[in-house]
């Protein structure tokens, strides 16, 4: 099992709602220990420049969310007709 992947798919899933570490370690049926590091080893690839996404960790939820710098972009899909089919 490609642990980073399953991860990266369940913080997709969860969507703006997140999850905590508990879940994330009963759903992977691991420990919250390792969930941690693989939560951290994540977040720190979604770092690189290259990446669209981070990893945002609010209230006790790790969530996916855009990167702030982005920002001007996505506020166009927003307001051009056409383009606001966001997933």
């Amino acid at each position: 099992m490609e642990e980073l992947g399953v991860l990266e798919g369940i913080l997709f899933v969860m969507g703006d709602e997140g999850i905590d570490l508990h879940s994330v370690s009963e759903i992977m049926e691991i420990t919250e220990e390792h969930a941690k590091e693989l939560l951290l080893e994540l977040k720190k690839s979604y770092e690189d420049k290259s990446r669209g996404l981070r990893i945002s960790y609010l209230g006790d939820a790790f969530k996916l969310t855009t990167k702030q710098e982005h920002k001007k972009y996505y506020e166009k899909l927003v307001v051009t007709p056409g383009t606001n089919k966001l997933s």
